[in-house]
């Protein structure tokens, strides 16, 4: 991804930093936005949430803010994070991360002892990233001390110093690398990265499931993640980070996200990816392994079809409508269960027929359980025995039979019992 070529202006500062960098300068401390934003402003995409670095021990900092009717969060104090909101604004940009220049005193590869340095090459050396180790001062103007302007023009993705050491640091750089790598390398993947990862990989298998679900979501929730699950397989991170090998060739077949919005809403696109992309049968695993939420679970379990072949032609032929009742009957978009199965198969999915099933509105049963108690049905087993064989009457008649017609069936079943 290119450097924007429009950026002569600066970077544009925020109100709330304009104020953090104001109270800095009065108390006599350096301060820098720094990572996601200014590489983001600098590739032309919109700015997310705003980072800074302060170079002072951060509780100093927070005190200061405190005093200047600022609210303070320790969403990370033990890090030398703390996060700032002015609680007079009410858009996004309102709060910010604050933290202070640091040095990792112990690592083990999931968390780090830090300390203060206010050594700004300190603090850039120990980012992940060249490309988020670019710094911005309170006039907009840069300062870049690892060449991540350089790489960010070039798209190259570079970890920031010795690959293996940022690696051993934090295990979860790798699943980030995978994920950035589509974005901010397209000039290829980095041979000292690669190297490290496979070195590395075994190491992924000891985040936390939740950590490892973030960088997923992220890297298979959005279009052209191809590069980084690629990689992810290649070197045996996929292995390590999910504990189930992926298919990549399979990407192939995978709609994009303005066709799956026809199939699930945008924050399951994740799943549907993940779900076509790993073998069958490792949806219990997989739902453990990243702690998935009930709902999550459940969706992943329901795109998990073992016979992907036989969904695929059921799903796709006429008469769809009797399978894909039962589907929605039990939370299960048949739209994404479709998807899953037809890149299971390495077949096409046909886009036509993927809008009509996924506007499709599934009928009422007309048969409910107090028909059934008015015709003398008690409570119990039976009465949910006959209100399911009726159901599977009527979707199996293609949902023509009337109420009278399913009370009929249910009274010649009590005839002959």
């Amino acid at each position: 991804m290119p450097v924007s070529e429009h950026r002569g202006a600066g970077f544009p500062v925020p109100p709330l930093a304009r104020r953090l960098f104001a109270l800095a300068d009065a108390n006599g401390i350096e301060a820098r936005i720094v990572g996601g934003a200014v590489r983001d402003w600098l590739a032309g995409v919109p700015i997310g949430d705003i980072d800074m670095a302060v170079a002072t021990p951060i509780e100093a900092f927070a005190r200061i803010c405190q005093a200047d009717r600022l609210r303070v969060i320790e969403t990370g104090l033990s890090h030398g994070t703390v996060t700032i909101l002015d609680q007079t604004m009410d858009d996004a940009g309102s709060s910010i991360e604050v933290t202070q220049t640091r040095v990792d005193l112990e690592t083990d590869g999931r968390h780090a002892v830090v300390g203060f340095s206010d050594d700004w090459a300190v603090d850039a050396a120990r980012r992940d990233f060249t490309i988020n180790a670019i710094y911005a001062r309170a006039d907009g103007g840069l300062e870049d001390p690892l060449g991540g302007m350089a790489d960010l023009q070039a798209g190259r993705l570079r970890f920031a110093g010795v690959a293996a050491t940022r690696v051993e640091e934090d295990a979860l750089r790798m699943l980030r690398y995978c994920r950035f790598l589509p974005d901010f390398g397209t000039a290829g993947v980095d041979a000292d990265a690669k190297a490290a990862l496979r070195a590395k990989a075994a190491s992924a298998a000891d985040l936390s499931g939740e950590r490892v679900a973030a960088e997923c979501r992220r890297l298979f929730g959005g279009d052209g993640g191809d590069a980084g699950i690629r990689l992810m397989q290649d070197t045996g991170l996929a292995a390590s980070a999910l504990g189930v090998e992926l298919v990549p060739d399979r990407l192939m077949h995978l709609t994009g996200g303005s066709d799956l919005n026809m199939a699930i809403k945008p924050e399951s696109h994740w799943l549907v990816r993940l779900a076509a992309l790993t073998p069958a049968g490792h949806s219990a695993g997989l739902a453990d392994r990243l702690r998935l939420s009930r709902h999550d679970r459940r969706l992943l379990a329901g795109l998990d079809i073992v016979d992907s072949a036989d969904m695929a032609a059921r799903l796709g032929r006429e008469g769809w409508r009797q399978t894909a009742y039962f589907l929605m009957r039990d939370g299960i978009p048949p739209a994404a269960v479709l998807v899953v199965a037809a890149a299971r198969q390495g077949v096409p999915v046909d886009m036509d027929h993927l809008a009509v099933m996924a506007a499709w509105v599934a009928p009422i049963c007309p048969l409910e359980a107090a028909d059934l108690m008015s015709h003398g049905v008690d409570k119990g087993p039976a009465l949910g025995d006959m209100l399911r064989a009726a159901e599977r009457h009527w979707v199996a008649h293609d949902f023509t039979p009337s109420k009278a017609d399913l009370l009929a069936l249910v009274t010649d079943i009590l005839t002959h019992e």
